[in-house]
């Protein structure tokens, strides 16, 4: 069941698409951001039931001072699609509930925008009204990382490999949500030119919610 009263966009991308730079463009504008990154991040570092169920899944070697080590099981699900999905059972509720909790709290924002490369396959996908699909080339994301996050190409290139298509993500959503719009925003440009992309989505989404508002 969606929130009450609120218009909600799930702003995806893969790895070095500039998702989070939609992310910080949209906040500027006025959307209510919710990164399901930093939930997971949290999540692992602090919820003691969870940390038990990644050590009795992926052993001990994947614990560190008694909580689960990002690096170390990105090494394991990355290259394994079996243990990823393992991974992504134990976290997806879990982040699910922490996003309807933020949803479920009071904002004067007309627009929440929920950041996360899966938000389509997860149980979160069901909440959203419009999707937003950051693109951009493999050379350019596998750059970005690289130069940015300081990651190695092979290690890029095997997590691009576990993340669907922008058009995959886009079929999905039209499957789930067939009322829900889909915009595509291209960042294979400037930073000026990706902003002022995102500002033409942001008045038509805004448009939509305000529409939708006056049915309610």
């Amino acid at each position: 069941m969606k929130p009450l009263n609120s218009f909600v966009v799930g702003l995806t991308g893969n790895l070095g698409s500039g998702k989070s730079t939609v992310g910080k463009i949209s906040e500027s504008l006025g959307a209510r951001v919710i990164d399901a990154d930093n939930i997971v991040r949290d999540l692992l570092a602090s919820d003691v039931e969870l940390a038990e169920e990644v050590a009795s899944s992926f052993g001990p070697g994947v614990m560190a001072d008694g909580w689960p080590d990002r690096r170390a099981l990105a090494e394991i699900v990355f290259s394994d699609a079996e243990a990823l999905s393992q991974l992504e059972k134990l976290v997806f509720p879990r982040v699910n509930q922490e996003i309807k909790a933020k949803l479920s709290k009071p904002s004067h924002k007309i627009v929440t925008v929920i950041e996360a490369i899966k938000i389509v396959e997860g149980p979160t996908g069901e909440l959203l009204d419009a999707l937003w699909i950051v693109e951009a080339t493999v050379q350019l994301q596998v750059d970005r990382a690289v130069s940015l996050r300081g990651m190695r190409k092979d290690d890029v290139l095997l997590r691009l490999s576990s993340q669907s298509s922008p058009d995959e993500k886009a079929r999905q959503f039209r499957t789930r949500c067939p009322q829900g719009s889909v915009s595509r925003i291209n960042n294979t440009s400037t930073l000026d030119d990706l902003h002022a992309r995102v500002v033409r989505v942001w008045d038509a989404t805004l448009t939509s919610a305000t529409q939708r508002d006056e049915v309610l």
